[in-house]
């Protein structure tokens, strides 16, 4: 029997844990088209990588990530510099790398699978960090710190809200980082609230920190928010969802093709793609086109 030629990696506990639900009806939708599909589940941290590297070597053409976008990380950190596509179904708390290709959670399992089957590429971005890999954005300071009380409590709220509530709870214990972060843009150094590194314009479901970002540019868009009061942090974080904060005179956006992060003052978190990568210090680099992504 041949190998199937679309493998589809779905994470049960995603967002709202319909995703096998959602990649089940895939499946027989594109067999109903005469592709051959096979739907694996994963059952740990790590699984989405080691399954899509595994389809690539048995010569999977297309390997479709279900789930939130730290599944889609993982499965597109495999598929990098490979000819294997990606197709995603967005089944996460935020999906802010669909977005960005303009897929949504709402869509319908037809209209994900005849995205699927319609072969339509488009060649996708990848930031780096060593290994590592990420799609949206790389953050540090305020927003990590965020990201991580997310990812470490098992929030009712999903989406934005989560990101909000969890602000909320973070920034009355925030600490100011002092960051050095050089790049084409020569040096930026001092206290911040937060330093962004964006491929895509979207985190934290549809919150814009890097409005200009596009995930096929070439180049990073790093949100730098300096140091400001508690109070003019509560009045900037709402600008963030429309992305008019870029306007406040505390905020810097500035385009690199790499970033090299500092933190004199001891190590620092960094999340991407609402999961924890490491801490500092780091050197983000761009793989322009590193996936060929499938999209409507």
């Amino acid at each position: 029997m041949s190998s199937p030629t679309h493998i589809i990696i779905a994470n049960p506990t995603s967002g709202t844990q319909a995703a096998p639900t959602l990649a089940t009806r895939v499946k027989e939708l594109l067999e109903a088209r005469g592709l051959a599909a096979e739907l694996k589940l994963t059952t740990a941290a790590g699984d989405a990588r080691r399954l899509a590297k595994e389809a690539v070597t048995q010569g999977a053409t297309v390997v479709v990530a279900c789930g939130g976008d730290g599944t889609l990380q993982e499965v597109a950190s495999s598929l990098d510099g490979t000819s294997t596509a990606m197709g995603l179904l967005p089944r996460g708390r935020c999906n802010d790398f669909a977005h960005a290709l303009g897929l949504h959670k709402n869509d319908t399992p037809e209209h994900l699978a005849g995205i699927i089957a319609g072969g339509k590429t488009r060649a996708i971005d990848l930031g780096a960090w060593g290994e590592k890999r990420f799609l949206t954005v790389a953050t540090l300071g305020f927003d990590s710190e965020v990201s991580r009380y997310v990812e470490n409590n098992k929030l009712w709220l999903k989406g934005t809200p989560s990101y909000l509530y969890a602000a909320m709870r973070v920034l009355t214990r925030f600490q100011f980082p002092f960051v050095r972060l050089k790049g084409d843009f020569k040096t930026i150094e001092g206290r911040v609230l937060l330093a962004a590194t964006a491929n895509a314009s979207c985190y934290g479901g549809a919150m814009h920190i890097a409005p200009e970002a596009l995930v096929d540019d070439g180049l990073f868009h790093l949100c730098v928010v300096n140091q400001v009061g508690k109070f003019t942090v509560l009045r900037i974080l709402p600008r963030v969802l429309s992305g008019k904060h870029a306007s406040h005179p505390a905020v810097k956006i500035v385009t690199s093709s790499y970033v090299d992060i500092e933190t004199p003052d001891g190590p620092q978190w960094i999340c991407a793609d609402g999961e924890t990568l490491g801490q500092t210090p780091a050197r983000f680099e761009m793989r322009p086109g590193a996936i060929r992504v499938l999209v409507p």
